[in-house]
């Protein structure tokens, strides 16, 4: 399956310009992927991966096109990092995005096939723009890349709205992986930007069980804020789940606050503080914090293109005994050095 998905994605590549061009000369299209090597010394808990010691491995590897005509456009995007394991709705996970849309006149846009879905401000940034070497905590609590359909709207004076319906939340690790049957999510964001300066946004989502299911519908809300000025910029995020694997009662809750300073164009330090909270229906809570100290370092113009990330992690709180189903997937439970390499194009 693996190597048939890879063979198309490459032909749809090669193909598509061509087909494009020789049809309309106005489409636009474009290939695009990279690559992040990773290295980790310590004692990792992260997504259970990583072991003992030094290690060496991958976070992405990406392969994508775009093509956009007019008010058209399309993107396909694979990992090749990822295993052949498809969601119970049969969309295997190397599948990043397939998404197709339609654009009404400068307002508003229509999105459909498998894609973010609208909860999370740092998770909506893509991996290769992350301020960190991993996703943080409040990873495990959005609902992850799901098949739908979304209504997007930008306007002229800042504010902005996604709302979207989907499959069930199948990739997300605060959902129950029971039967899809006549399950469905159901997301939205609103957004307000001041140009690069500020940005503010709160989102709600939910993705509920088949209604033969014993378990509870999963829900997700959150709050985050960007703050610009001259060479440092300042982050906060708040994502909080209620019935987190379909157990009543269960929450878990994620919160960072981020700063970064601009050294120059090639370098930049950065410091950023997760918290959580995992509390069981019986009331018995933990709490765990990641602490992330970084460098990073840009080696070409365009910083995505190739850069060099340098974190330590600082863990603290119930590092040992942490219950957080869905957070702790994402997170450190020792202290450990973390690198990584990327290159794109």
């Amino acid at each position: 399956m693996k190597k048939s998905l890879i063979t198309f994605a490459v032909a749809a590549a090669i193909a598509a310009p061509m087909t494009a061009n020789a049809a309309e000369a106005k489409a636009k299209s474009k290939f695009f992927g990279y690559t992040q090597i990773t290295a980790a010394y310590g004692k990792g808990q992260y997504d259970n991966n990583d072991a003992d010691g030094l290690r060496f491995g991958a976070d992405s590897v990406r392969l994508g096109y775009k093509l956009k005509y007019d008010k058209i456009w399309g993107m396909l995007q694979i990992d090749v990092n990822k295993t052949d394991k498809a969601d119970n709705i049969g969309i295997p996970e190397i599948i990043k995005d397939a998404v197709v849309g339609y654009k009404f006149k400068d307002v508003a846009k229509v999105s459909a096939g498998v894609f973010k879905t609208p909860v999370g401000m740092d998770f909506s940034n893509p991996s290769k723009q992350l301020d960190i070497t991993k996703r943080g905590m409040e990873t495990g609590l959005v609902l992850e890349r799901a098949a739908g359909l979304m209504l997007s709207g930008r306007s002229s004076g800042g504010f902005g709205y996604d709302l979207g319906v989907f499959n069930p939340a199948q990739r997300s690790a605060a959902v129950d992986y029971g039967s899809a049957g006549d399950g469905i999510a159901y997301a939205g964001r609103l957004l307000y930007d001041m140009g690069e300066t500020f940005h503010a946004e709160a989102s709600y989502g939910t993705s509920t069980q088949d209604s033969s299911a014993t378990g509870e519908d999963y829900t997700v809300w959150g709050l985050g804020s960007t703050f610009k000025t001259g060479a440092m910029v300042f982050k906060a995020e708040y994502v909080a789940g209620t019935d987190v694997k379909g157990k009543k009662g269960y929450e878990e809750s994620v919160w960072f606050l981020h700063a970064g300073y601009a050294i120059n164009k090639k370098n930049e330090v950065v410091i950023r503080h997760y918290a959580a909270n995992s509390k069981k229906g019986d009331g018995s809570e933990t709490d765990l914090g990641n602490t992330y100290i970084g460098w990073n370092i840009f080696l070409a113009e365009n910083k995505k293109n190739a850069r060099v990330q340098l974190n330590y992690v600082v863990a603290t709180g119930d590092d040992k005994t942490f219950s957080g189903a869905a957070t702790k997937k994402y997170a450190y439970t020792d202290d450990v050095f973390l690198a990584q390499f990327q290159v794109g194009f």
